[in-house]
């Protein structure tokens, strides 16, 4: 293994995972009403800054931590006199809102502030619990002034060790930030269960960690999310508990009918919003393969197939003439601010996929009957797709039985992913009508026209570019062999982030002119870290072959870079380790594997 790997002593000047649970902030400035920020300059305990209020002066202090983090901020004040002060925990100085209407905002977004917070000289002020935030502002709610003397956050998110984790770097430096904050996206998306929920305060799952949507918001398990976000805690810190105990979480509530809730039920949210994602159902199984592909993990698998079978049966009631058809009940999906009627191309295609994956789990289980019985359900399903939903003109699967003028970019994406769509020409024929009809200069749109066409980019899924789908349509691209498409796509929806403040993390989604959006969305979002699964296992090339990486393909698509390394964890510890480096020649490839672990020629039909 020794001589391989050339570049891991740079992990350092990428790292952004804390070394400690106590973080003080980097930066310090004073502001207006507004909250706009005025002269930054180095956070010290030694120096003072004032809040004051006056009829003459009114001056707030803003806080910049240097990166996203969450917890428990506590506050220490000196000299002076204020009997009030109000605090906001913001992503995002955009997203600093003037007090006035902070109190309105609050109630939708819990995580925003605390008003009317009394303080005194000498005297700390313990805050609580804020999920994500890069600044603190404090403000003067009454007349008089006060000097803040210290401040830190007691930090809660999972901290990972740098030498037990895997990692990706290259020639490209914008390439491995994005890489690392991912990893970072992942870590503050990954908490103790009893911190869930909006306000940080309600328990949400088992085990001693969970992953959740967002940081800020909504705090919760949400079963899509744990797909790239599940493929990005798999090559980088291996916390598989985490994905394990959040899938078993959601699982417990599973209903009579086999429905398994799309989110936590255990907070308002999650009961207002967890019974009508029937798509969610479908991904469950998915993670619960990807689960095993990555851990070998068969004794999780055979407790819970079961509840696979079930789940399958729910799926299979919700048809009508074949497909899954939308109704009341089931209709709400990831892309939860449209409504699309009828039978939809992407429910049907993750129902396929979810089989599939079923079928395979079944399999290993030595199940081989319903293992027969889910592929033969499958090969009909994709039939059926096919048979209503193809445009055989254009080449793409059309949104729903009812709406055949739109192009969706899940179904046809996932149609790839899922192994359904295999003949390269269609594969190929699918990916240049998206790239045509729903690329723009920051990513691509989920959409090729908009889905209301007096309001479009109004809502956040609205011909929107969206991390979560941006994803699986770039692995779409590296499974056809569209290489220069797929890098071109992670630069476009990616890079572009961290270019942008506040550049540690990534976002739910983009606003319609690619910037962040309102005050509301997610500026730290699991669903958003796929590009951390991206590099590794489709640039890098490493990805398991068979379940627990006893076997693996090393496959790299070096994109015209000029050295690519990295390193995969796998269970029973030790890395996977590869690097690839372009000589005259071509590109030289070396990797090394601890023992038992061999190199499989060919490729999956269902990805993991």
């Amino acid at each position: 293994m020794a001589g391989i790997l050339k570049e891991n002593e740079s992990i350092k000047e990428f790292w952004l995972e804390p070394y400690s649970k106590h973080i003080e902030p980097k930066m310090i400035c004073s502001t207006g009403i507004s909250g706009k920020p005025a002269e930054w300059v180095p956070y010290r305990n030694e120096e003072n800054f004032e809040l004051k209020a006056s009829p003459t002066n009114y001056r707030c202090v803003l806080l910049d931590f240097g990166k996203e983090v969450g917890g428990f901020p506590k506050l220490v004040f000196g000299k002076g006199s204020l009997r009030r002060i109000g605090v906001q925990a913001v992503e995002s100085v955009e997203h600093i809102l003037n007090p006035i209407l902070a109190e309105s905002f609050s109630r939708a977004d819990p995580a925003l502030c605390v008003e009317g917070l009394s303080v005194k000289a000498g005297k700390r002020v313990d805050l609580p619990h804020f999920g994500g935030f890069r600044y603190l502002w404090l403000y003067p709610e009454h007349p008089g002034r006060i000097a803040l003397d210290k401040a830190w956050v007691e930090y809660t998110p999972h901290i990972s060790d740098p030498d037990s984790c895997g990692y990706f770097l290259c020639s490209d430096e914008k390439l491995n930030r994005c890489w690392f904050v991912g990893f970072h996206t992942l870590e503050m998306c990954t908490v103790k269960p009893e911190l869930g929920g909006p306000e940080g305060n309600k328990r949400i799952g088992e085990g001693e960690w969970v992953l959740i949507d967002g940081a800020k918001r909504d705090r919760l398990i949400w079963t899509a999310d744990l797909g790239p976000a599940g493929s990005g805690i798999y090559v980088s810190n291996f916390n598989t508990d985490s994905i394990r105990d959040s899938l078993i979480s959601l699982v417990l509530h599973q209903g009579r009918t086999g429905y398994i809730p799309a989110c936590s039920p255990t907070t308002l949210t999650g009961k207002l919003n967890s019974s009508f994602f029937g798509d969610y159902v479908a991904w469950w199984i998915v993670c619960l393969y990807q689960y095993y592909m990555h851990t070998g993990d068969k004794e999780t698998v055979m407790e819970y197939f079961p509840s696979v079978k079930r789940a399958l049966s729910y799926m299979h009631s919700q048809c009508r003439g074949g497909l899954f058809r939308q109704t009341p009940l089931n209709m709400l999906e990831w892309c939860f601010s449209v409504v699309r009627l009828g039978k939809p191309s992407y429910t049907n295609v993750m129902y396929y996929w979810a089989l599939n994956c079923a079928a395979h789990l079944a399999h290993e289980i030595g199940e081989e009957e319903i293992s027969t019985g889910f592929v033969s359900r499958a090969y009909r399903l994709g039939e059926a797709i096919e048979r209503e939903l193809l445009n055989a003109e254009k080449g793409v699967y059309v949104d729903t039985t009812v709406d055949k003028n739109r192009v969706p970019q899940d179904a046809n994406s996932l149609a790839i992913v899922s192994g359904m769509v295999t003949e390269p020409q269609t594969q190929i024929r699918i990916l240049e009508y998206l790239k045509e009809k729903t690329w723009v200069e920051w990513g691509a749109t989920n959409v090729d026209i908009p889905y209301y066409r007096l309001t479009p980019g109004l809502q956040p899924h609205n011909k929107r570019v969206i991390p979560f789908m941006n994803y699986y349509e770039a692995q779409a691209r590296f499974i056809a062999g569209d290489h220069e498409g797929a890098m071109e796509l992670m630069k476009r929806c990616w890079v572009k982030m961290v270019e942008s403040e506040p550049k540690t993390t990534f976002w739910e989604w983009k606003g319609k002119e690619g910037g962040i959006d309102n005050h509301l969305s997610s500026l730290c979002h699991a669903w958003s870290a796929g590009i951390v699964s991206l590099l590794t296992k489709h640039v890098l090339g490493i990805r398991p072959a068979s379940a627990g990486y006893k076997r693996f393909f090393f496959d790299p698509s070096p994109c015209g870079l000029k050295w690519i390394e990295g390193r995969i964890p796998v269970p029973g510890g030790g890395f996977i380790e590869a690097r690839i480096e372009r000589k005259r020649s071509g590109y030289e490839k070396k990797f090394s594997a601890p023992r038992g672990i061999k190199l499989e020629e060919g490729r999956l039909l269902v990805h993991a």
